[in-house]
């Protein structure tokens, strides 16, 4: 017969699960803070699971662009996906790497909302840029010097810092990211010490002959 855990021995293992679904598969939630407007002024975040998600809003009160920075600590295909349950959402969006270097952009990856798929070579922080489309910066003509059209092409292939503020705005989004590029926080997995702790020692008590 398979032994029964006493009620002792149940509820250390009840405190524990909490952590041990917050390091599996599923995503970890932050909400955005601001002011996060500028690349300098990016939102750090911290990942305390392998996948994670971003809950923001542009606000016609403010309409600013968003900028998150997070750890990477591995290589591989990181997925960023970003998704609005308003239907009139329009969003553009941009992957910086820690000198401020736009490395990928996106304008309607997914539908009107932006995707992202990068392949990242090597660790380090990394930021995003997540902003509203802003019709009027299409293409470079007259005043408008900085445009998602660098080639005259009339097609999406930058992303514009500070472009947000005429933007698409009035709507909540969320950004998911995922992929092997993405390792928790070592922090996290110390999270575990203090429950395995309490479960040698409940264990060594009911058998003191160990």
């Amino acid at each position: 017969m398979a032994p029964v855990l006493g009620s002792r021995m149940r509820r250390p293992l009840a405190a524990i699960v909490p952590l041990l679904a917050g390091l599996s598969g599923t995503a970890w939630a932050v909400n955005e803070t601001e002011p996060n407007d500028a690349w300098a002024a990016a939102q750090s975040l911290v990942n305390a699971s392998g996948d994670f998600v971003i809950d923001g809003s542009r606000s016609f009160a403010n309409p600013s662009d968003d900028f998150f920075s997070f750890m990477v600590r591995g290589s591989g295909v990181l997925r960023i996906e970003s998704s609005s349950s308003d239907a009139a959402a329009d969003s553009i969006m941009g992957l910086f790497n820690s000198g401020g270097t736009l490395l990928a952009s996106n304008d309607d990856g997914s539908g009107s909302m932006s995707t992202i798929v990068f392949n990242i070579s090597a660790p380090g922080t990394y930021s995003i840029g997540f902003s509203g489309y802003n019709p009027g910066l299409l293409s470079c003509t007259g005043t408008v010097t900085s445009c998602y059209d660098t080639d005259n092409d009339l097609v999406f292939d930058t992303f514009v810092a500070g472009g947000g503020a005429g933007g698409s705005t009035g709507w909540d989004y969320r950004i998911s990211l995922s992929g092997v590029a993405l390792v928790p926080e070592p922090q996290a997995a110390l999270l575990f010490l203090p429950g395995l702790a309490a479960l040698a020692l409940l264990r060594r008590r009911r058998d003191p002959a160990r």
